[in-house]
């Protein structure tokens, strides 16, 4: 639903079925922007976060975190340090407040 809505806006949006395959397509063609879970398989969210931000053509690129993982043994205070522009909570997060947040964090 939330990908719906951001190609309905006008966005361009690829979807990674776990971290370590997100990780690999950043890699390969940064995005504007990254939505990224925290609880993905085969590498989650936090370490993905800290691959983005050692890697040059990447440590820039914005993160919003997008998940249900709010505050688990200190994960959400360990993704603001490494300089998220936000978190979400997906039981919390409509596709309409995710489109605005989205274009709001981009300046379109």
């Amino acid at each position: 639903m939330y990908r719906m809505r951001l190609e309905s806006d006008g966005w361009t949006v690829d979807v990674a079925g776990d971290g370590e395959a997100g990780f690999r397509q950043a890699l390969a063609d940064p995005p504007a922007l990254i939505l990224l879970d925290i609880l993905l398989p085969r590498l989650d969210g936090i370490e993905v976060l800290r691959r983005l931000r050692a890697n040059p053509g990447t440590s820039e690129v914005p993160v919003l975190i997008v998940s249900n993982a709010s505050g688990l043994s200190g994960r959400e205070s360990e993704a603001r340090e490494l300089g998220v522009v936000d978190w979400l909570v997906k039981a919390n997060t409509t596709p309409a407040r995710l489109a605005d947040r989205v274009t709001r964090i981009l300046g379109n």
